[in-house]
């Protein structure tokens, strides 16, 4: 799963996380989620929209924090337990230039679908 080209910071998360932890599945724990717009052009009031997410594995031993750049979509989820499943991180064909990656759930527990242009990821 960890097999992504486009999203920067991939190649560390492959060197340093233990084969077996390698999908983005096994990181079900949000420990953060934060929504903020920055401004890119304000004379044309242009911006775009970010979320950044903290995730954990069931132990704690692992932590990626996911930067998305762009984003278009919806999310919703049960605030109750801060887990979700079936996280799923998709590349697009280059012909979608501006939603170059999909992320989406296959559970019940969580409903998102969004678009996103960038992906930063980071091992904390």
């Amino acid at each position: 799963m960890f097999e992504h080209k486009k999203i920067e910071g991939i190649d560390v998360l492959r060197d340093k996380i233990p084969s077996e932890l390698q999908a983005w599945c096994c990181f079900s724990n949000i420990l953060e989620l934060n929504y903020s717009s920055k401004a890119v052009d304000e004379f044309y009031c242009d911006y775009t929209n970010m979320v950044t997410l903290l995730l954990s594995d069931d132990k704690c031993q692992y932590k990626i924090k996911l930067t998305l750049y762009n984003i278009r979509g919806n999310l919703n989820f049960d605030m109750a337990n801060g887990l979700y499943s079936g996280f799923t991180i998709e590349e697009c064909n280059d012909s979608e230039r501006e939603n170059n990656f999909h992320l989406y759930s296959d559970e019940q527990d969580i409903e998102y679908n969004l678009y996103c242009e960038k992906i930063r990821a980071v091992l904390v």
